[in-house]
């Protein structure tokens, strides 16, 4: 079994599931709304369990009512939770604004704090996935030991860590490869040898420095919610690699498999 480990957030989501689509000027109306458990680390790290793999978290919940009960679902779920800080403080749901075609719209706080991460013990596993700004610097030099790191490329300023595969989505990169190749070369350092650009239904960018491999992604699936959607696809797509696959290979297996959770999603 793969053993890998997982750093990246485990957040409430609260989840706004709206009548109609979101526009400028516009009245928004919403059915219901739900609380689930969410965040790039959480859903990361279902998908790699989903496949079959041994999952650790590094991440960090608060203290409080919300925090311990996530605590023990991540349990129950088989999540091995030895590296999940419990900080003080309140829990703060993320809110989520889902429209009936199935894409999601994100609210975060301007003053949401990061707090860096770190473990006091050995780090050990076949392979690493970060969906984090902040590291301390023990936690850096552990993943120089790991086979195998992927990296979602950060959204804001964030710590330098080696990796071998940095993902990242067309819209959130608003570049074209060779920038955000330039990006992804500062945070992963020498070792990065490919960065993965998704484009939701369109073609799959692999992008060395050099070359562009277009990738033809699974047939779309309309009108389930996307949420978790691009971090289920990390994992498969870390999975992949793990089992032998070339990066093109992966992305095409990462995105069926995706497209196949979707899928399920749907209503019977």
């Amino acid at each position: 079994m793969h053993r890998v480990i997982v750093i990246g957030s485990v957040n409430h989501d609260r989840i706004w599931h709206l009548e109609n689509s979101l526009r400028p000027g516009g009245r928004l109306r919403f059915s219901t709304r739900e609380t689930h458990l969410g965040g790039g680390g959480f859903h990361t790290g279902r998908q790699l369990l989903d496949l079959g793999a041994d999952v650790a978290l590094v991440t960090g919940l608060m203290r409080d009512e919300q925090g311990l009960a996530a605590m023990d679902t991540l349990d129950r779920m088989g999540f091995d939770t030895r590296h999940v800080a419990m900080r003080p403080g309140d829990t703060m749901p993320l809110e989520i604004l889902l429209e009936p075609s199935g894409e999601r719209t994100i609210l975060a706080p301007s003053d949401r704090r990061h707090v860096a991460l770190s473990i006091n013990e050995a780090l050990k596993g076949d392979a690493a996935y970060l969906n984090v700004l902040l590291l301390e610097e023990p936690l850096v030099a552990k993943l120089d030991d790991i086979p195998l790191v992927v990296s979602q490329l950060p959204l804001g300023p964030a710590t330098p860590r080696p990796a071998d595969y940095i993902v990242t989505s067309r819209d959130d990169a608003d570049e074209e490869p060779a920038g955000v190749w330039r990006r992804a070369v500062d945070l992963a350092g020498s070792r990065l040898k490919m960065l993965v650009l998704t484009d939701g239904p369109r073609s799959i960018t692999l992008y060395d420095g050099v070359r562009s491999i277009q990738v033809e992604p699974a047939q779309a699936v309309r009108g389930v919610s996307t949420i978790g959607a691009g971090d289920r696809f990390s994992g498969a797509f870390l999975f992949s690699l793990l089992s032998g696959r070339d990066a093109a290979t992966a992305a095409a297996e990462a995105s069926q498999i995706i497209a196949d959770w979707l899928r399920g999603q749907l209503p019977r």
